[in-house]
């Protein structure tokens, strides 16, 4: 085996091996971290971040980038739980509108960058302040609680007493969308669109309707991701998902998702989702602020890179 295959088989499983290592270092510095109470916070805190992370991918697929997820999260939020806490709407029906509502905003920034012809995300730079506004005006820079049980469950409730409904609802939503990128034609399509347009265009391909329903499925599942949130926080304001859109895109990044398009493995995502979940939980556990996670993740960010321009060399 040479040295080249080596190296790209130390890239594949990079992730896995590092996510190994930080549950050793952790559980050796702090004992409270290799306990069943804190391995479940960590899958349960990342659920949401998971389910946004898997949006953020099938962007940057065919060839995108939103800036405005978090903004969306929070018009959903905010729309969702003061619809069932002020107006009393039924949760299921403020649910529907709130997720109905994420695709209508992903969808226009898809629109809108077909339509202008410029790039995503300089286009969502601007609706992530439109979105800004639009989620402040229906809150009233208000925080909606006292919501109903059958709400909070979704975030905070389990089956046979030990499962988290909100892993379920993650692990249905990754499994689907890995079929769907990796296993059908529709998701050649996006890797098609996204990895190289002309030649897609030339093959066929309605390449731009592809880049906007990207923009649509990636909404419906940045409303899925706000409705876990506020159901786990058990309240939602005007903050609630403001800046999850570049830990998604952190995660995406580090698990080696192409910038230009065309290239992203969802498994890798996920792993890479729950190593920067395990990295913030535990430097919280071994009294490291917020401060010096922002440099780990960096650091991590920018070694994951160097080591995938190695390995396509």
């Amino acid at each position: 085996m040479n040295t080249k295959k080596i190296g790209k088989i130390i890239g594949d499983f990079a992730l896995p091996i590092m996510l190994v290592a930080l549950i050793v270092f952790f559980s050796l510095m702090s004992p409270a971290f290799l306990t069943p109470l804190n391995l479940k916070n960590i899958l349960v805190q990342n659920v949401h971040v998971a389910v946004c992370a898997c949006a953020v991918m099938i962007i940057m697929i065919s060839g995108g980038c939103d800036l405005s997820i978090g903004y969306q999260m929070s018009v959903a939020a905010v729309l969702v739980t003061k619809l069932i806490s002020v107006n009393g709407w039924p949760p299921y029906l403020a649910i529907i509108l709130g997720i109905a509502l994420c695709s209508l905003l992903g969808t226009f920034n898809g629109y809108m960058g077909i339509k202008l012809k410029s790039s995503t995300m300089i286009i969502t730079l601007g609706t992530m302040a439109i979105f800004q506004g639009i989620s402040y005006l229906i809150s009233g820079s208000k925080t909606f609680h006292n919501l109903p049980d059958s709400f909070m469950f979704l975030g905070q409730g389990t089956v046979f007493g030990f499962i988290p409904v909100s892993v379920l609802i993650m692990i249905v939503i990754v499994v689907l969308v890995g079929f769907v990128m990796g296993k059908t034609a529709i998701g050649r399509k996006v890797y098609a669109a996204g990895d190289n347009p002309e030649a897609a265009r030339l093959a066929g391909l309605n390449v731009s309707r592809i880049k906007i329903l990207s923009f649509t499925v990636a909404g419906v599942l940045v409303g899925i991701s706000a409705i876990l949130l506020a159901a786990r926080s058990g309240s939602a304001d005007s903050g609630t998902g403001v800046g999850i859109e570049f830990t998604g895109i952190t995660a995406c990044v580090l698990s080696g998702v192409a910038l230009k398009g065309g290239e992203g493995t969802l498994w890798k995502v996920i792993v890479a989702v729950f190593v920067l979940g395990v990295l913030a939980n535990g430097m919280q556990l071994i009294n490291l602020g917020t401060y010096p996670q922002f440099i780990a993740k960096g650091v991590i960010m920018l070694g994951s890179l160097y080591l995938t321009s190695r390995n396509a060399q």
